[in-house]
């Protein structure tokens, strides 16, 4: 089974959380009907690298501006089921859950480790590569065993009872919603180019 795709993107002003930090404190529903805004500084090596080829449950998504010095996963996002967003004018649309991915280390919300269940896959064999793709997407381009301090007893212990995260608090607001086009396509890892590396270190 391939591991998710990693899609970094950012925010247009228009909707960076920045300027609003209460949106951190609620969830995130994400309409994703509109692509994303190309990013014309990108300097892609094939065609096939300029065509958004959309958001899948199970999937990372990374907003580098996220991230404060706090922990290397702040920034992301696990891309959760489909679910119904109640509109201002009483009408219903269909949007993406984007789901907290921890702060220092990685946390996994219950509707992923259900997905992973779902799958009949680990965690691990899911998100191992994946994150490892994030992490060394910018300097000082680690590991997640890295942040282990390279202990394989405690690396392995994490991939053994994974921390699920709980919400020690219902949301203080309703949702914030946002379109997929508001944000900026950066650059989007494969699943099916990090299986690939997988296969070839066996």
């Amino acid at each position: 089974m391939e591991p998710p795709s990693v899609h970094f993107l950012e925010f247009t002003p228009a909707v960076d959380p920045a300027d609003h930090p209460d949106r951190f404190h609620v969830l995130w529903h994400l309409d994703a009907r509109k692509p994303p805004v190309p990013n014309n500084k990108s300097t892609p090596s094939s065609a096939d690298a300029h065509q958004w080829r959309g958001l899948a449950e199970g999937d990372l998504v990374v907003f580098p501006s996220l991230l404060s010095g706090a922990g290397e996963f702040e920034a992301v996002r696990f891309v959760g089921p489909t679910t119904t967003h109640m509109m201002e004018d009483g009408s219903e649309e269909e949007v993406l859950t984007l789901l907290a991915a921890g702060i220092e280390y990685p946390e996994f919300p219950t509707l992923v480790v259900s997905l992973a269940e779902g799958r009949g896959t680990s965690l691990r064999e899911m998100y191992e590569r994946p994150f490892d793709a994030i992490l060394q997407s910018h300097p000082p381009r680690l590991s997640l065993f890295d942040l282990y301090s390279r202990d394989e007893v405690a690396y392995n212990e994490f991939w053994a009872a994974p921390p699920v995260a709980r919400r020690r608090r219902p949301p203080s607001g309703s949702p914030w919603r946002f379109s997929l086009g508001e944000c900026v396509w950066i650059e989007t890892v494969k699943g099916r180019a990090l299986a690939a590396e997988t296969m070839e270190e066996l």
